[in-house]
């Protein structure tokens, strides 16, 4: 399996988007870019880890990332996004060692890599198909409407009928037929 290395570059509240954030993810030249959509909880503590917040070694994922480094080498480790399905990261820990896997939420996968220092790969040929052309000057990210969940696009698409966004409406619509079908 061919993959691309990420990197965490930033996190932006979506305006109107009740409580929604979205990750920003680079591959390591930083030429193209996935967005993560997680919630306002998620924001926040990765927030606090980019802040200059005092203290921040006596939050649970950093008390836990040092207990874990008691018993294993963690750079054994590794976080792999494989696919998409249902508008959710496909995302597994890996010990390399072990070869054990262990599913996670690619948000609560990002805020591991950013505390212990886990490296996160995504396959390539996944990246190339939701990721798009990486602009850090740009305060606009694209979000695939596949990387939504169900309810979300139900809301999406009622949204987009009201303000007469038909093109819009129909790829939402498109994307919610594939999702009953499978």
């Amino acid at each position: 399996m061919n993959r691309t290395r990420l990197i965490f570059k930033s996190i932006s509240e979506i305006v109107g988007g009740d409580g929604m954030a979205v990750i920003t993810l680079t591959d390591m030249d930083e030429k193209r870019a996935i967005s993560v959509v997680c919630d306002s909880a998620m924001m926040y503590q990765i927030g606090i880890r980019k802040s200059d917040a005092k203290e921040k070694n006596k939050f649970l994922p950093e008390v836990m990332a040092s207990m874990l480094c008691d018993f294993t080498d963690i750079t054994r480790f590794e976080i792999n996004v494989h696919n998409i399905v249902d508008g959710e990261y496909k995302t597994t820990i890996m010990n390399i060692d072990t070869l054990d896997l262990h599913q996670i939420r690619l948000s609560d996968a990002i805020l591991l890599s950013i505390v212990a220092n886990v490296p996160i790969y995504i396959d390539s040929q996944l990246m190339y198909k939701q990721s798009s052309f990486y602009n850090g000057a740009s305060d606009r990210m694209a979000i695939p409407i596949n990387t939504l969940d169900t309810e979300k696009l139900k809301e999406e698409l009622g949204k987009a009928v009201e303000n007469e966004d038909y093109r819009l409406a129909s790829q939402i619509k498109e994307e919610l037929n594939k999702r009953e079908r499978t």
